[in-house]
């Protein structure tokens, strides 16, 4: 017998070498999903518990558990932000991103949503206490998530805030093409105006502004149907691409990204809790310490601004506890000590084990 034969699933298959946090399609998800293992989760005394003392099951019971009081009123002194540390190998990314992907509601193409397979993948002893902390926040929020890369989704040197208004935009269906134009669409809903922009877009277009948000000539096909709403302010067709459109987008304050996202969700998912997952923020920020203030503003103002209503869940190799002085340990008191998560590189050892010794046990 072929020794790949002995092998539950086709070990041949191609492995992607890292997760990437861009992919979500469901069949990719549901890939991930079922190949993720969840360490820990098993008594204190036995050998397991020994071998793993805080698993992938510690740190998201922890987690979940932490964002219910939160959420519910029983801690009122903590910001909403979340970070979770590991260096490479310790399963950080595909943490968050699975997270984040199930409080977002995610379906996977068997039916099943992402959380209820992500909760299947803990086979420990103690996996109801994993059950208990989902259904917990699940019950307390209507969650929509935001996940990115903030490395692959930045452009130049932009702060962190300005490329998660960016990703909000997208994700709630504002032109994804055209930064400009998506603020522009914000603008009107602001003004009370956006109802009479469907209808001149319409009008002037021939099609729903719908047909055009997402196409690569957005900025001109807007620009015309703002000369239909406004002909006085724009007195020709390209007025508006010639003022805005064609220009680099106005910086963003990091008060006015919070403001962005408030009104942005009011007008779109009002009642719903966002959270926003961020990979590799320690890597983006490194020893930029505009960059680092930028954040500790951003965090402050939402949780000044949202209170739990919106989440910043980021990932980074160091543990803020341990980076001192540096840029990155000027960041701990944004970070609630117990919000933090650390992910350790489990021994392949150990994952056997899970995988395949515990079956005959």
């Amino acid at each position: 017998m072929p020794l790949h034969d002995l092998f539950q699933r086709d070990i041949l298959r191609p492995i992607p070498p890292v997760v990437y946090f861009h992919e979500d399609d469901p069949h990719k998800l549901a890939t991930e999903v079922t190949e993720y293992i969840i360490t820990g989760g098993h008594p204190e005394g036995s050998d397991q518990h020994t071998r793993v003392t805080h698993g992938i099951h510690e740190a998201y019971v922890g987690l979940l558990r932490a964002m219910v009081r939160a959420i519910e009123g029983h801690d009122d002194t903590a910001l909403p932000a979340s970070w979770i540390s590991g260096f490479y190998g310790s399963g950080k990314s595909s943490f968050a991103k699975l997270l984040g992907y199930a409080l977002d509601g995610r379906t996977l193409p068997d039916g099943r949503t992402l959380g209820e397979a992500l909760l299947a993948q803990d086979t420990s002893p103690r996996a109801a206490e994993l059950a208990e902390a989902w259904a917990a926040l699940d019950a307390a929020v209507d969650g929509l998530a935001v996940v990115f890369d903030v490395g692959g989704a930045a452009r130049g040197d932009e702060p962190i805030h300005s490329v998660v208004v960016r990703e909000v935009q997208k994700r709630l269906g504002y032109c994804g093409r055209s930064q400009a134009v998506g603020n522009c669409e914000l603008d009107l809903e602001r003004d009370g105006r956006w109802d009479a922009f469907l209808a001149a877009a319409e009008a002037e277009l021939g099609q729903p502004w719908s047909a055009f948000s997402g196409t690569a000539l957005a900025g001109h096909h807007f620009s015309r149907a703002m000369h239909a709403l406004d002909p006085d302010t724009y007195a020709t067709p390209m007025a508006w691409f010639t003022a805005e459109g064609g220009s680099n987008p106005r910086t963003l304050s990091a008060q006015d990204a919070t403001r962005a996202i408030a009104d942005m969700l009011a007008h779109r998912t009002p009642g719903k809790h966002l959270f926003l997952v961020v990979d590799e923020v320690s890597q983006y920020i490194h020893q930029d310490n505009a960059r680092m203030l930028a954040l500790q503003s951003f965090v402050s103002d939402l949780g000044q601004r949202l209170g739990t209503r919106v989440w910043l869940l980021v990932t980074g190799q160091e543990q803020l506890e341990a980076s001192g002085d540096t840029v990155l340990g000027k960041m701990k008191d944004r970070f609630p000590p117990h919000l933090r998560v650390h992910l350790a590189a489990t021994n392949i050892r150990d994952v056997v084990h899970k995988r395949l010794l515990e079956k005959d046990e």
